[in-house]
């Protein structure tokens, strides 16, 4: 049978193992956890720019209306100025012609 000394040293010797065992674990835990809160941080960002992309995508669709009015607008404008420029160089011809007219006689 052991004595004393040496079941205390095999019962010391067990609890060391024990604890150290205990501490790999608990190391292991804490780095866990730590990686928890850094993928609760990275969920949050993710869902904060999937929210901002969509703000984004919203005003992009705004611009994009604005910007077909624009275009229809500036269509009609340059009707306009072509009707104005032809009508501009039809009113010269006349001025000219009744120039030349009125020199002539």
């Amino acid at each position: 049978m052991a004595t004393t000394p040496d079941l205390e040293r095999v019962l010391r010797n067990h609890l060391d193992n024990d604890t150290k065992r205990l501490d790999r674990i608990e190391a292991k835990i804490d780095k866990l956890s730590e990686t928890v809160v850094s993928l609760a941080r990275v969920e949050e960002k993710v869902t904060a720019l999937d929210k901002e992309a969509a703000r984004t995508n919203q005003r992009l669709e705004k611009i994009d209306s604005r910007l077909e009015v624009v275009e229809g607008s500036v269509g009609n404008n340059d009707i306009t100025i072509r009707v104005i420029n032809k009508l501009s160089w039809l009113t010269i011809s006349a001025i000219a012609a009744g120039a030349i007219a009125y020199y002539f006689q």
